[in-house]
């Protein structure tokens, strides 16, 4: 055997299986569930350990290039990865008191929200889109709505902290507005190996703490930009 082709067989042994596989092409929503930041969401986080789950690395796509695509509607077949209801949270003292109340008020909603139409259509409130939800958070600090809606997975916990406290009135979720988003692969096989990832994920209880970090991580910033605020 030359030396060249040992070299490239040894190089080849001692490369991570990842980095030789095809990246899996993504198209990730415009709406990014539990995002922390304009770029940084539970979405991201979920596709690259689902790529190294598959060997694979991940890169973003188009709808036209995508191997695996986040849709926010129901696919046979398709692996449920986050199921939410919307709820709202107002200041604990002198805020709303129900959905009803939220008729012709401001109110806070992380970009390219799912829950806009519901807002002006149901409650004919005035949606204020912000880059992420923990932005919309500070927007109901600020004074900028009177309210957020968001997914009730966030709220509830955002409601029980503490540094919380004046604006910890949460509505109910509304169940019948409940949705869920799921994994769909181009590739019917690939589809197989998605749904038994996250199936044992969610066995073993990866995906309900992958969820609950980054609650955490929404939470965490938005008291970070309220710190700044504090600041200045």
């Amino acid at each position: 055997m030359s030396t060249p082709l040992r070299i490239i067989l040894c190089l080849a042994l001692l490369t991570p299986a990842a980095l030789l596989a095809e990246p899996l092409l993504v198209q990730l929503p415009q709406h990014r569930v539990l995002s922390s930041s304009e770029t940084e969401s539970f979405e991201q986080a979920l596709v690259e350990r689902l790529a190294e789950g598959l060997g694979r690395s991940a890169t973003a796509a188009l709808e036209k290039d995508a191997d695996l695509r986040m849709v926010a509607d129901d696919q046979p077949g398709a692996a449920v990865y986050y199921r939410a209801a919307p709820a709202a949270l107002s200041a604990t003292e002198g805020g709303l008191g129900a959905w009803s109340d939220l008729q012709g008020q401001p109110v806070c909603v992380s970009d390219a929200s799912p829950y806009v139409s519901l807002l002006r259509t149901r409650f004919a409130a005035e949606p204020r889109e912000y880059p992420s939800a923990a932005h919309a958070l500070i927007g109901l600090k600020l004074g900028e709505c009177r309210a957020v809606v968001d997914d009730d997975v966030l709220l509830r916990d955002i409601a029980s902290l503490p540094e919380w406290r004046r604006y910890k009135h949460l509505f109910p979720a509304l169940s019948d507005a409940e949705r869920q988003l799921s994994l769909v692969a181009h590739d019917s096989s690939q589809q197989q190996r998605i749904n038994g990832l996250l199936a044992q994920w969610a066995a073993e209880g990866q995906l309900a703490e992958l969820t609950q970090e980054w609650v955490d991580e929404v939470a965490f910033q938005a008291y970070v930009l309220a710190d700044t605020l504090d600041c200045h």
